[in-house]
């Protein structure tokens, strides 16, 4: 078996490793609550032009909802409020997934990688899901004006984090976000349960 390179960081995806993925049962009653038709909040939220524009930070979180929401058929600030409550609200993190990232920080670098709007900073990351203090280094995508899978950005977290790509694990539950890191040289990860997670981190060495 070939030797496995020393690991020396892991980085982390926000929405969908560490919190809670949105499952397909939710969004139909979300939109059925709302008057709208099948597939269109993912759509509109984050398949959008819009949305795009937003995560790289070329517009802000609050001029992307002026711009989707009449799609939603929210016209006044409140129905806003409300439906980004309604969205976001029930959204939790992964109590297992943040209890390994507890233990790996430390004996590894750790980082996080998001592609979010400008209102994810490091400040809500903490408050919000109580994450603060599990990463040396955090990288909002509109906060630095790159997105996954733009390559740059992986750079930019190994030079955060200070190591090369072949000592690095990156872990995303989004295969083109996976490829892009994996082109790099950095041992990418596609994550779709915690078990099979453990399994993969044993088998590079990681304990």
């Amino acid at each position: 078996m070939a030797t496995q390179p020393n690991i020396k960081a892991i980085i982390f995806d926000l929405g969908g490793v560490l919190i809670q993925v949105y499952q397909e049962e939710w969004f139909r009653g979300l939109e059925a609550r709302w008057g709208l038709s099948p597939g269109q909040v993912a759509e509109v939220l984050w398949r959008s032009p819009e949305h795009r524009l937003a995560e790289v930070g070329a517009i802000t979180d609050a001029e992307y909802w002026r711009r989707i929401a009449p799609r939603l058929g929210l016209h006044t600030p409140e129905a806003v409020r409300a439906f980004q409550q309604d969205v976001f609200g029930p959204v939790e993190v992964t109590a297992s997934m943040v209890e390994l990232v507890r233990r790996l920080h430390g004996p590894y670098r750790t980082g996080l990688l998001s592609n979010a709007t400008d209102t994810v900073t490091p400040a809500f990351i903490a408050e919000r899901y109580g994450l603060g203090g599990l990463f040396d280094v955090e990288i909002v995508s509109a906060l630095v004006g790159l997105a996954k899978p733009d390559p740059a950005i992986y750079r930019l977290a190994l030079e955060r984090l200070g190591t090369a790509p072949e000592a690095t694990i990156f872990v995303d539950d989004y295969p083109p976000n996976v490829a892009a890191a994996a082109a790099l040289g950095i041992q990418a990860i596609h994550f779709t349960a915690y078990g099979a997670l453990i399994a993969e981190l044993e088998e590079r060495g990681v304990a």
